[in-house]
């Protein structure tokens, strides 16, 4: 059975925790969550016991006990079920958007096609300053005249053009 521990203090060590459910049955594992980027305790662990009637022992018995001047919670551990629309969390970085702006003229074709509002999309977050979409013109941050749609009118040039004067299509790179 997996057990949660929490409200741990932060000097205590796994091989503490271990013992301290090892007096009520055989341990297979015991685990504190470690912060990746600190490397401190994050105050919480699991312990893992094959016997669940040792285990449920352990859980009445731990359960407020105080280790390191603070009380235990101890409980049968819940298994989070993963629905299909979960998705992991990202592990760096940041999102953001900046909604508003027009669907009409020649802002659609900054869009390709698509009924999307202009100014929204991805910032990129964090000091990245990339992206895609809104913001100063998405695409690391240049601004949307930078990305050669052509004209003042907005029309859309095949190749995408370039305030460079390069007027090859795309068809001749």
């Amino acid at each position: 059975m997996d057990i949660f521990v929490g409200s741990l203090s932060f000097k205590l060590k796994e091989s503490e925790l271990r013992e301290a459910f090892e007096k009520f049955g055989e341990v297979s594992s015991a685990k504190i969550i470690i912060d990746k980027i600190t490397r401190q305790s994050k105050g919480f662990g699991f312990v893992e016991m094959p016997d669940e009637e040792q285990a449920k022992l352990a859980i009445s018995e731990l359960n407020g006990v105080e280790m390191y001047g603070r009380p235990l919670v101890v409980n049968e551990s819940q298994k989070k079920e993963r629905t299909p629309g979960d998705q992991p969390r990202p592990s760096s970085g940041g999102s953001g958007s900046s909604g508003g702006g027009s669907t009409s003229g020649s802002d659609r074709s900054a869009n390709f096609g698509r009924n999307k509002p202009a100014g929204g999309g991805y910032s990129g977050g964090g000091n990245s300053g990339g992206g895609y979409g809104g913001g100063s013109g998405g695409y690391g941050g240049k601004p949307k005249s930078d990305y050669g749609r052509g004209g003042r009118d907005g029309d859309y040039k095949k190749g995408g053009g370039s305030k460079r004067g390069d007027s090859r299509d795309r068809d001749d790179w």
